[in-house]
């Protein structure tokens, strides 16, 4: 075990030695070249993975396919070669001069796409080594589901629920109307919350360039800090390779209201148009993205108008350290939905507040910088600047918000080349905030300090242990000061089969929002609690994936978390107004359950079976009652034929026994099924889908907010 500060002496011990100038004479340095090919179609694999086990050093696949890489002395390496939907591949090589032959890696197709070399849950230190469990959703299949956004495509990962539009992990999180998350969302390992509400904002996440999706579930603050309590999701986006390219995505669909719902006379509609230009400039390849989407809404008030602008330069993509350069910005108009007029019309608004609407932008700046990788050390800084503003035009409340974050990340990585991995670093972030419905309006200052050591014990088990401490100031309240440690072990008992255990602890600090509102909405008067406190939670898991064969993938976690002082909203301390309400730490809880997935090869090339249950055994433990908005059961299944050419996705959840608002309202288990069709037409791919295909009729598991009904839609994308 290292202690923190042992590591930090060891970790500035090797880079004073590392950085010693080697003498004139010494010889050219040996190198790793080759090509990376489908096996069975001997085409070049642009964008495959490329890296040296117990090392830094990795890189990208180019055009072509070709990739090198540069080693610091000669030796015996372990060269791990991986890419979506591809088996991966592990050579020993004995690399001795620059000029050796080049290498020629096949890979070979699976027939489903399963987890690789996943590096969110480690911050990228070892590879496909984590003691936690993972859910991976590529780009690949975001394409292939005709979605329109990630959070159509995320209720199919494993262990991933939405609750109204929420995002959830194995059962940590109901609903809070976009006042706070507890579940991390980072875009390349930048963090992306909200500044004032700390929410998930899926309107800023780029599409058409996303890689690959890493789900990381349970606790895992140690590494990332607050919000990861229920997990951390990181989109990961694709280098842009290559020459001169271009997409160009449109989509357009109906709303097919039920007659007996019908409000409106018009023909309700979404449509969008997306464009993405990728090109070499120089030393950098650069991309750069533009969208505009909108939505009448399948409801009464549900319409949405989108603006979406993002820019991505890369430099030195295909050498071991890239710096990666990225801005996004978003603006948009969304009308509001709070309750339906009553069951016999759930699909229109009270009209005391019919054409409520808001206005949000987003705009963020960020850099990964690498300026120092060698066999046995990296060196990451990850600056950020994010800027939010939000204004309210409601008949009840013209509430406003400007926060900006000014934030960076250190990260150094020590790599003994054998046994030890070992990681510090620091975050620290400031966020500036101006509101009229903030009481006071307060500035955040977070800092942080962490430590962890990847430990191979031997060729088959390999641990992991590390430390966090965490300070979260807000003006006008006491500072929260958490430690967050974990530890994990992972025993490999072939390439085909796995186990795993965890303990790891969780914090999120509670949003400014849930903290010095104060303002009424929707006839409801939300009151300020500076003596609100973060809230965390303890978490252990034991899981296992198997892969007896080619046709079939398998995997399974039991997890335990133990829950304290979670926030909520409650009636206000001292209230004289049953409708005075203010977030408070007000539940001890405990959620135990099964986490499963499956993937089957049922005819080979023609027809794949993807299932994912999740069981939920949820309680807090003052009432003895289940947590609110949690389905016991949750299921999602998806079957594809013909390379995706004909799917069919499955959605079931059953009714959640507590809600918060109204109880005595009817609710029901909800069955979704959708159909996709894709055909190619003079090299422009076509997609239709049809949401709701049985167009069932239910309660979107927050109460009186009716779920979607059927619609059709046509997506077109052209690549030249």
């Amino acid at each position: 075990m290292c202690r923190p500060g042992r590591c930090v002496t060891l970790a500035w011990t090797h880079l004073a030695l590392l950085l010693i100038p080697v003498s004139a004479g010494a010889q050219e340095p040996p190198a790793i070249h080759g090509i990376v090919i489908n096996g069975q179609t001997a085409e070049p694999l642009p964008g495959a993975s490329i890296l040296i086990r117990s090392t830094p050093l990795r890189t990208t696949a180019g055009e072509d396919g070709s990739f090198e890489i540069t080693l610091l002395t000669p030796g015996t390496y372990v060269l791990v070669v991986a890419a979506d939907g591809f088996r991966t591949v592990e050579r020993t090589i004995r690399p001795m001069a620059a000029e050796d032959a080049p290498i020629r890696i096949e890979l070979e197709r699976l027939f489903f796409e399963i987890p690789n070399l996943t590096v969110t849950a480690n911050r990228g230190t070892s590879p496909g080594d984590a003691a936690t469990s993972v859910a991976v959703v590529s780009g690949d299949e975001l394409r292939r589901r005709n979605v329109t956004g990630l959070d159509e495509a995320l209720p199919f990962a494993q262990g991933v629920t939405f609750n109204a539009g929420e995002m959830d992990i194995r059962g940590s999180s109901g609903i809070s109307r976009g006042v706070g998350s507890r579940v991390l969302m980072l875009l390349d390992g930048h963090r992306t919350l909200g500044g004032v509400t700390s929410a998930i904002d899926f309107g800023v996440m780029p599409i058409l360039d996303v890689e690959r999706i890493e789900i990381v579930k349970g606790p895992h603050s140690t590494l990332w800090g607050t919000n990861a309590l229920g997990g951390v999701v990181n989109v990961i986006t694709r280098p842009p390779l290559g020459g001169s390219r271009t997409v160009v995505r449109g989509y357009y669909g109906l709303f097919d209201t039920p007659g007996h719902l019908d409000f409106s006379d018009e023909r309700l509609s979404m449509r969008g148009i997306q464009v993405q230009h990728s090109q070499r400039i120089g030393s950098a390849h650069t991309t750069a993205f533009v969208g505009r989407e909108g939505s009448d809404g399948f409801r009464q008030n549900g319409a949405m108008d989108r603006w979406h602008v993002r820019a991505k330069a890369i430099f030195g993509a295909e050498s071991v350290a890239p710096w990666e350069f990225f801005t996004s910005w978003k603006l948009q108009d969304l009308e509001e939905f709070f309750t339906w007029v009553s069951p016999e019309r759930p699909l229109e608004v009270n009209p005391d507040y019919l054409d409520d609407w808001k206005r949000d932008s987003d705009l963020i700046v960020g850099l990964t910088a690498r300026p120092l990788v060698t066999s046995r050390l990296k060196l990451e800084l990850r600056p950020q600047v994010q800027h939010v503003r939000s204004q309210n035009h409601f008949r009840d409340s013209d509430d406003f918000h400007r926060s900006t974050r000014y934030a960076t990340d250190l990260q150094l990585s020590l790599y003994s080349g054998g046994r030890h991995t070992v990681t510090v670093g620091g975050e620290a972030a400031h966020t500036g905030v101006s509101s009229n419905f903030l009481e006071p309006n307060p500035a955040v200052t977070d800092l942080a300090l962490f430590a962890q050591d990847e430990i191979g014990f031997s060729e088959r088990v390999h641990g992991s242990i590390g430390v966090r401490l965490d300070t979260h100031r807000a003006s006008f309240v006491e500072n929260d000061v958490e430690f967050n440690p974990k530890i994990g072990i992972v025993y490999h008992r072939s390439d085909r089969f796995s186990l795993r255990t965890s303990l790891s602890r969780g914090y999120r600090a509670p949003s400014v929002s849930e903290q010095f509102t104060a303002t009424t909405v929707f006839g409801f008067r939300v009151v300020p609690n500076l003596e609100l406190r973060g809230e965390s939670a303890w978490a252990g898991e034991i899981g296992a994936t198997a892969s007896p064969g080619d046709r079939l993938w398998f995997d399974a976690g039991l997890f335990w978390s133990e829950y304290s002082g979670l926030i909520e909203v409650a009636a206000a301390r001292g209230g004289v107004d049953l409708f005075t309400f203010q977030f408070r730490n007000v539940s001890e809880a405990r959620i135990r359950g099964l986490d499963t997935g499956f993937r089957v090869g049922v005819i080979p090339n023609k027809l794949n079976l993807q299932t994912n249950y999740l069981f939920l055994d949820s309680e807090d433990l003052e009432s003895g009652k289940q947590l609110a908005y949690r389905s016991r059961h949750n299921l999602t299944t998806t079957l594809s034929a013909w390379d995706d050419a004909i799917g069919l996705d499955m959605r079931y959840r059953t009714r959640p026994e507590v809600v918060l608002a109204y109880p005595l309202d009817e609710r029901g288990d909800v069955t979704l099924v959708d159909l996709r069709l894709s055909f190619e037409v003079m090299d422009v791919d076509v997609q239709t889908k049809v949401a709701n295909l049985l167009q069932a009729e239910y309660v979107d598991i927050q109460e009186r907010n009716p779920g979607a009904s059927r619609s059709f839609r046509v997506t077109v994308t052209s690549r030249f």
